[in-house]
């Protein structure tokens, strides 16, 4: 399968996930053309990869645990990210950034004061 396909695929998981409507495991493989065990894989590897995802008797459907979506975009350009190191050394100053659809972290202003410090150059 082509990277592109799969990727698609995963979106469409992510989407029919979060609005709940999956169904159980053979309803979810048949909305996806999928086999069971070919979704239960890759239900597992979103898993993996750190997708809360869980199943609900109740709801009938799998879900998210925590609320939160796929990354929409596989390629972020240098800067809009910040590093591992510059993350863990904001501390008490994460309420000064700003959060993005495309990138985690993004430049803000705040008071008139852009914080792009913070951004990777």
């Amino acid at each position: 399968m082509g990277i592109l396909r799969h990727v698609k695929r995963l979106q469409y998981i992510d989407y029919i996930i979060r609005r709940k409507a999956t169904g159980n495991l053979e309803t979810f493989a048949g909305k996806n053309r999928l086999s069971k065990r070919g979704l239960a894989a890759i239900l597992q590897e979103m898993k993996e990869m750190g997708f809360p995802v869980k199943y609900s008797r109740q709801l009938n459907s799998y879900y998210y645990e925590e609320e939160g979506e796929m990354v929409k975009c596989l390629f972020i350009k240098q800067g809009e990210v910040l590093t591992r190191q510059e993350a863990a050394g904001i501390g008490n100053q994460a309420e000064n950034l700003c959060f993005s659809k495309v990138a985690v972290f993004e430049i803000c202003e705040i008071n008139n004061f852009f914080f792009n410090a913070l951004i990777v150059h």
